[in-house]
């Protein structure tokens, strides 16, 4: 496409559309918009996005893409509940017209054309929380230093039935942490990666998609600077150390001594596990509230050496 945007003579366009609405139904032109958005509706067709209660969603807020017109299809053909599941009554249009559901998560931005995100069916829950992977990825995209980026909710291996998100990033010009730190400030708690890694370029299967078993393993963030901090000094702070490795299921050399508990992809199920070691090791001296506050083996070891000397005082 970037070759095609060099040689003036060519002109090309990106065009979206289910087999359920006769192939087209929405497009745009690279002279049209630079982005990679799937465009606007053609003609003699309407485009929504829906929230699941089918109400309309406002500009960039990512919802599900129903479509309508005169290209719908009948439905499937000896498939009477599929085809009741996908093509349902349109709120929008004349008595009788029906929509099609894509399935399709996409955002519409202000200036009309359509983003596409991700499939609703790829959706997983996060601490009680919905999440669409192409949502993060949309957010990532944007800053100007990532070339490519693909978030992957994977099992977490710390808690039974539960996901984590990892973000793989190829970056230009730019340091991870730096590109973490800046787009995750402006993400939600449970939207924000825990797990991250730079790579080269994205491996694709044969269809085009993001191949993630084929991507490296993602460290959390804070694992990915621990060479530049300084390790434990005291023994409390090495026993601290030591329980945080064990309770986030990292190596010792991945844990220093102003490690941030959350950037090492901590969370509340985790806290409960840390706190866990640290009670046994120390007794009822420390909480998880205390954790979320101190954060770091340095304050919460100097926090513990305080409560000790109290006792003993």
């Amino acid at each position: 496409m970037a070759a095609a945007r060099r040689d003036r003579g060519t002109v090309g366009y990106n065009l979206y559309g289910p087999t359920e609405y006769t192939i087209n139904t929405l497009g745009v032109g690279t002279f049209e918009c630079q982005d990679p958005v799937v465009g606007v509706a053609i003609d003699n067709t309407d485009v929504c996005v829906l929230d699941p209660w089918l109400r309309p969603l406002p500009d960039g807020v990512p919802g599900e893409l129903y479509v309508s017109g005169i290209g719908i299809a009948r439905g499937y053909l000896g498939q009477p509940d599929q085809t009741a599941h996908r093509f349902v009554a349109c709120p929008f249009g004349e008595p009788g017209e029906r929509m099609y559901r894509t399935g399709d998560l996409v955002v519409r931005r202000p200036d009309g054309h359509l983003m596409y995100l991700g499939r609703t069916d790829q959706q997983v829950k996060i601490r009680g929380h919905r999440v669409e992977p192409g949502e993060v990825e949309a957010v990532f995209a944007a800053h100007p230093a990532v070339r490519f980026v693909a978030a992957v909710a994977q099992p977490d291996p710390q808690v039974d039935g539960a996901y984590r998100l990892a973000a793989y990033l190829v970056l230009e010009g730019a340091e991870l942490a730096t590109v973490a730190t800046e787009v995750g400030t402006g993400l939600p708690d449970f939207l924000r990666p825990t797990h991250y890694a730079q790579v080269d370029s994205i491996p694709l299967t044969v269809n085009g998609k993001a191949d993630t078993k084929a991507l490296p393993e993602a460290k959390p963030l804070g694992a990915l600077t621990t060479a530049q901090e300084r390790g434990p000094a005291t023994a409390t702070e090495t026993v601290v150390c030591a329980f945080f490795a064990e309770a986030l299921d990292l190596d010792d050399d991945e844990v220093s001594a102003v490690s941030d508990f959350v950037s090492l992809g901590g969370h509340s199920m985790l806290a409960v596990r840390l706190i866990g070691l640290l009670r046994r090791e120390y007794g009822p001296v420390i909480t998880i509230r205390d954790l979320f506050t101190l954060r770091t083996p340095e304050a919460m070891a100097r926090h513990l050496d305080a409560r000790v000397l109290d006792d003993n005082s």
